[in-house]
């Protein structure tokens, strides 16, 4: 064939691919999709995780949710890290464990280079949360308890790392506290184990304590916001009772292999934004204190990116550690 020819040829079946990728970009999802929940069922990270179930649901294929529980999420997300960039495997993410984890562990942080954001989900308060049969009714009288009784106690914290272990050693700095962590593998065993007072006090969002605060298991004496939650209007901030300034809050995202198709990013951002926005979600989430939100992918690495020398610096002072 002439070199004329030849190119022709190619051009056409270049051409030709380009024709069948973008027919294959147009039928995304064309096979069920999985989200990955690396908490037990019962946390906030699962509340999420089948609030975005449902909303991906709506583009035709059934969604998934596959909770990998362990080593503060790190478990889960080295599944989806090695996962096809496809779109059919997808994370949820609490902050924590992409701006503190990787600062702890060299496998989160090798995990963590592996995927990408696709959109920020929603932000959570945190309570500060005591058995009902405890004696304290406020968190003055809390922090009075425990510097009366200094090494004593222990809190409860979903796994070292975890939006409950730093936002706590952070409280612990601030006001200056002497009550050590007990690690569990999410917040539902803690929770329980909280309510039975072998801890006796955590930091913990609201989709996880608040039924049973409202049950009367537990009492809520705080929040961790610079204003106060809508659930809890009465509970007061950190930051007008025993700790100026105090805020921490955790806020979720949707992750995804690296390297994931812009065709998928391009459906699934504003599917998430209407997921988010509708009624239902915004009622459902609402009723244990979630605001639920939307972004472009990267609005979350700019707010990883803001958070992580807080956490380093907290890090540094509690001598936290992880071991790979």
């Amino acid at each position: 064939m002439h070199k004329a020819g030849w190119k022709k040829a190619f051009a056409a079946l270049a051409c030709g691919l380009c024709v069948v990728s973008a027919a294959r970009a147009d039928t995304y999802p064309g096979k069920p999709i999985t989200i990955v929940a690396p908490y037990p069922p019962g946390g906030a990270t699962d509340l999420y995780a089948r609030s975005v179930a449902g909303g991906l649901q709506e583009l035709g294929q059934s969604v998934i949710v596959d909770n990998r529980a362990g080593a503060s999420g790190i478990i889960g997300a080295d599944y989806v890290s090695r996962a096809a960039p496809d779109g059919y495997t997808m994370l949820i993410g609490a902050s924590s464990m992409f701006s503190v984890l990787p600062l702890l562990s060299k496998r989160m942080d090798s995990v963590y280079q592996k995927i990408e954001p696709i959109s920020i989900l929603g932000f959570n308060p945190s309570y500060v949360v005591v058995p009902a049969t405890l004696p304290v009714n406020t968190i003055q009288e809390l922090v009075a308890f425990i510097k009366q009784n200094p090494g004593k106690y222990g809190y409860g914290s979903a796994g070292t790392g975890t939006s409950q272990h730093v936002f706590m050693e952070l409280f612990k700095q601030r006001v200056g506290l002497d009550i050590f962590p007990v690690q569990y593998k999410g917040s539902g065993p803690m929770v329980v184990d909280l309510i039975a007072e072998r801890v006796i006090m955590a930091i913990e969002q609201g989709p996880a304590v608040l039924s049973n605060i409202k049950a009367g298991k537990l009492k809520a004496l705080a929040v961790t916001t610079t204003k106060r939650s809508e659930a809890l209007p009465n509970v007061p901030t950190l930051a007008e009772t025993v700790s100026p300034g105090f805020e921490a809050v955790t806020w979720f995202a949707l992750y995804a292999p690296k390297g994931v198709p812009k065709n998928v990013i391009d459906k699934v951002v504003p599917q998430i934004a209407k997921t988010m926005a509708s009624p239902e979600v915004k009622e459902r989430l609402g009723a244990v204190g979630v605001e639920p939100a939307s972004s472009t992918p990267e609005a979350v690495v700019k707010r990883q990116a803001d958070e992580t020398a807080l956490w380093k610096d907290v890090i540094a002072r509690s001598k936290i550690s992880l071991e790979d």
